[in-house]
C-alpha cells in the first residue's frame, strides 16, 4: 500500500496526535527533549494548530498509510511571509514533521502538485542543518540552497533554506 498524501482538518480528533508526533519528531532532532518540547510548544502545541485553523493562507498536508496518518507538514502562501524571495507567487513548506523517507517524499511531492496547481512561482522550504534526511530529499529533488536574512534570534538550531520553481515540476 502507498503513501498518499492530501489535506486535514484541524479538529480536536487530530490536535493531540500532531503535537505529541511533532514533539518526538524535534526531541529526537534535537536530542534534547526540552528544546524539542519548547519548538514543539512554540510552532505546533493545539492551541497553536488551532490559532491556525482561522489563518486561510495556512494548511496541513498529511501523509496517510490506508487511513492510519503518519507524518505532516504546514503549507503557508501568506504574501508577508513569501514576500522579498523574488517570486511572484511563493509559498512555504514548514514544520515538516516525519519519521519515514517514503512520507517525506509524498509530502513534498504533492505540496509540489499544489503549488503547480494554484500556480505558485516558488515553493521555499526553511529546515534546520541537523536535518539530514530532509536536507538529502529536497537535494534530491532539485531543491537549491539559497540565504535568506531573517531576524532571528533564538536557542533553536541554525536554519537553512532551499528553493525550487515551479517550472521545474512538470
Amino acid at each position: 500500500m502507498s503513501k498518499i498524501a492530501k489535506f486535514v482538518v484541524i479538529i480536536n480528533d487530530n490536535v493531540s496526535w500532531m503535537e505529541d508526533k511533532a514533539v518526538r519528531f524535534y526531541t529526537n532532532l534535537f536530542k534534547e527533549k526540552d528544546l524539542g518540547e519548547k519548538y514543539a510548544e512554540q510552532y505546533l502545541s493545539q492551541k497553536e494548530l488551532f490559532r491556525i485553523q482561522n489563518d486561510f493562507s495556512i494548511e496541513i498536508l498529511m501523509a496517510y498509510l490506508g487511513e492510519i496518518p503518519q507524518s505532516y507538514l504546514k503549507l503557508d502562501s501568506s504574501r508577508i511571509l513569501n514576500e522579498n524571495l523574488g517570486a511572484s507567487k511563493a509559498i512555504n513548506l514548514s514544520e515538516i514533521i516525519y519519521f519515514d523517507e517514503e512520507d517525506l517524499t509524498a509530502l513534498i511531492k504533492r505540496a509540489e502538485e499544489i503549488a503547480y496547481q494554484r500556480k505558485h512561482d516558488l515553493i521555499w522550504v526553511k529546515t534546520f542543518a541537523v536535518d539530514t534526511a530532509l536536507i538529502d530529499i529536497l537535494r534530491s529533488l532539485n531543491y537549491e540552497e539559497f540565504g535568506l536574512e531573517e531576524s532571528m534570534e533564538d536557542q533553536f538550531p541554525k536554519r537553512i533554506y532551499f528553493r525550487k520553481k515551479t517550472e521545474k515540476i512538470k
